[in-house]
């Protein structure tokens, strides 16, 4: 049975937002969708955990999570230069402030910083050109003009093979 992590899209993506800063490496709204999803999908395949409980929709451009699309719209292109917001109701009053993450689970941790490891030398251009690989959960359930969920069991089992892949060509070597 998968768990769903106590995270939150927003909390995900300033992970990935604040490694790009410390090393000086710009993501564009199009490359932070496909490494929120990249993560999602190592997660499953790990360790079983849905990294949030919100859905992942196939749009033209790949794998999207439409609250993290919607947050960063603005800046088209260009590279993302703010946080992503959660809202605090610890006061009851629903402030905006920027996500963050508190990661305790040493697996989790070395997932997310590993898909970083691995991910961030790609364009936003080149990881969607990975998400529209023939037979892919994207592939499986895009169709012009509608936004369909992609299933975690179709993740799961990507990312377990893709993980797979890694693991076989590195003992070949």
């Amino acid at each position: 049975m998968t768990q769903t992590a106590e995270f939150t899209p927003a909390q995900i993506a300033n992970f990935f937002l604040d490694k790009g800063k410390n090393e000086g490496i710009a993501i564009e709204n199009l490359k932070l969708q496909k490494l929120v999803y990249i993560a999602y999908g190592w997660s499953l395949a790990v360790l079983d955990i849905k990294l949030f409980d919100e859905p992942i929709e196939a749009w033209k451009h790949g794998p999207v999570i439409p609250s993290l699309f919607h947050e960063f719209k603005h800046f088209r292109k260009a590279p993302i230069t703010q946080s992503a917001l959660d809202i605090d109701w610890s006061d009851l009053e629903g402030r905006l402030k920027p996500a963050q993450i508190n990661i305790t689970d040493e697996k989790q941790a070395v997932v997310l910083n590993k898909v970083w490891d691995v991910y961030k030398i790609f364009t936003g251009w080149e990881l969607r050109a990975r998400t529209h690989e023939q037979d892919t959960p994207w592939t499986r359930v895009y169709a012009p003009d509608e936004n369909h969920h992609i299933r975690d069991e179709d993740v799961r089992e990507h990312f377990v093979q893709k993980i797979n892949d890694l693991i076989e060509a590195a003992h070949a070597a």
